[in-house]
């Protein structure tokens, strides 16, 4: 029968250090205490305006007053969302190796080298969960620059003459869609589907004419991500945002500060409760992790603050030997994020 075994009673035996030395060959398993990459998921806007060449008679023949009048290219930040990614951290090797109880082939690790599970093998287990995230600009609001206009509306005629022209067939498109919605039309769509479809391409047409006089805007989302992996307290600038080129990384437009307020585990010595001497340390580690107030601030304007837990300001801490001299083997599950322990079962 499984059981839960506490993991402040039996984890926390033994001295903590914070790495080991892996000699020329030697027949052992290495593996990697994780480190915490902060990667910011940075959302914004490009908004394009354009002016409509019949933009003198907008107020004339529509009565619009919002007209665009120059063309313009503005980028707007949106949001910024923050993501805890693991890697291997090289400056922190382990090594397991076949003896005093322990059998190395029993460990599981990680795509990335580090410690997943001890004999684990029959049992569920996690994996790193992999992200495909596409970057780049997403335009919407676009529609097609086909104008629905006829050669009679634009051959030989002035610039006045084709903008009535075009304000008479946005009117007698308003009168359709208002016919074909009252049922007095000689023909009324078979159903619901068919009627959306014929009222969509009338306000496609409208739209689409409506654009000539008081202009188009057009609105592209961008999301690019951002890296940095933090190693103390400190405020740094990990991007800059312009209104004129969106994000870039040159130092042009205001900087994206970053402030990270790092909260490290203590080091120390911990004793088995009612024993005079510390045991003798375990070949396998696992990583107690610290933790890390981080805010992005841009323009005075504080976008995020959240608390994460940054396996880089923890500390190395070796299982109890016991575990794997009396009784059952146990199956040790390692959270892949932070190094830490999940659970450890009988």
């Amino acid at each position: 029968m499984k059981k839960s075994i506490l993991i402040g009673f039996l984890c926390l035996a033994g001295i903590i250090i914070q790495a080991q030395t892996v000699h020329d060959n030697e027949l052992a398993i290495v593996y990697y205490m994780p480190q915490t990459q902060l990667c910011f998921d940075v959302e914004y806007e490009e908004v394009i305006s354009q002016p409509g060449p019949f933009a003198a008679y907008a107020k004339q023949y529509l009565g619009a007053t919002e007209i665009i009048k120059e063309p313009s290219r503005i980028f707007q930040l949106e949001k910024i969302h923050c993501r805890p990614q693991p890697m291997a951290d090289y400056t922190r090797a382990y090594k397991v190796v076949a003896e005093n109880g322990i059998e190395s082939q029993l460990l599981t690790l990680s795509r990335i080298g580090t410690l997943e599970g001890y004999n684990i093998a029959h049992h569920e287990h996690g994996n790193v969960r992999k992200e495909n995230i596409k970057h780049g600009p997403k335009t919407i609001d676009r529609s097609p620059n086909v104008l629905p206009l006829l050669e009679e509306h634009l051959n030989g005629k002035s610039v006045a003459q084709q903008a009535q022209g075009a304000a008479k067939l946005i009117y007698r498109i308003r009168e359709n869609r208002m016919y074909l919605i009252g049922g007095e039309v000689e023909k009324v769509p078979a159903d619901g589907v068919a009627m959306k479809l014929v009222l969509d391409e009338l306000d496609k047409q409208e739209r689409q004419l409506v654009e000539l006089f008081v202009g188009k805007r057009e609105v592209i989302k961008h999301r690019e991500v951002l890296t940095y992996i933090p190693v103390k307290s400190e405020e740094v600038e990990i991007g800059y945002f312009s209104d004129k080129e969106g994000l870039t990384s040159s130092g042009n437009g205001e900087p994206i500060l970053l402030n990270v307020t790092a909260k490290r585990q203590m080091k120390g010595n911990t004793h088995v409760e009612n024993d005079k001497k510390a045991p003798a340390p375990s070949q396998i580690y696992y990583n107690l992790a610290g933790s890390a107030n981080i805010k992005i601030d841009y323009l005075n304007e504080t976008l995020l603050e959240k608390h994460v837990p940054v396996a880089q300001f923890g500390i190395a801490v070796p299982l109890s030997r016991t575990l794997f001299t009396k009784g059952d083997l146990p199956h040790i599950y390692f959270d892949i994020q932070t190094g830490g322990i999940k659970s450890i079962e009988k």
